[in-house]
């Protein structure tokens, strides 16, 4: 049991980091990825996907305009 869990944290930290890497976020406040917690990782993620939302949806408004 103790190791399905590492492994899932492992996965997830991976799919994240990679999904940051994609867009652009390398490091921040002289911390790599790699040195970011699973907590810190799924943070930033929800910022930057939450950012990428509302200005997505203020392009759509000024289109429909």
């Amino acid at each position: 049991m103790k190791n399905i869990l590492r492994t899932a944290v492992q996965q997830r930290r991976q799919y994240l980091i990679d999904k940051l890497l994609k867009i652009g976020v390398f490091k921040k406040e002289d911390r790599h990825l790699y040195e970011w917690t699973l907590s810190d990782l799924e943070k930033e993620y929800k910022h930057i996907e939450s950012i990428t939302i509302k200005g997505n949806l203020e392009q759509e408004n000024q289109q429909l305009q």
